[in-house]
């Protein structure tokens, strides 16, 4: 099983990643980076009067049920990177979800087609 030692990320292979800080992120489109920030919840360490005194971060103001949620979409990205490797494997671009059903409305009625930006032909058309 994978564990997370000093900012080293262990795999059940032997595999080892070494990192800047000490978390992952996953985003919408099932891409994977590091983050270091810990700026939506987090223990704050102080110093004061020759004490060391840690308190809760929390800038958002979260409540429990929001930092759950919060949670489940996140498992629900790594479920769904776990599916999509299944499906494609990890050389397939396609591994990467660019249109997720996760962040779409599905009482949505617009039903127009979604169309991609296109490249323009030169420099002039910028």
């Amino acid at each position: 099983m994978a564990e997370f030692k000093k900012q080293t990320f262990q795999l059940s292979t032997g595999k080892q990643i070494k990192l800047h800080g000490n978390s992952f992120f996953i985003n919408r489109s099932l891409e994977i980076g590091e983050g270091f920030v810990p700026n939506i919840f987090s223990m704050f360490e102080e110093q004061s009067d020759g004490k060391q005194t840690e308190t809760v971060s929390n800038p958002h103001r979260l409540t429990p049920e929001e930092l759950h949620e919060l949670a489940d979409y996140n498992i629900r990205l790594w479920l769904d990177l776990k599916e999509s490797i299944r499906t494609f494997g990890i050389n397939n671009p396609k591994v990467f979800s660019r249109e997720t059903s996760r962040g779409v409305d599905n009482n949505a009625t617009d039903s127009t087609p979604k169309y991609k930006r296109e490249k323009p032909n030169s420099t002039k058309e910028l």
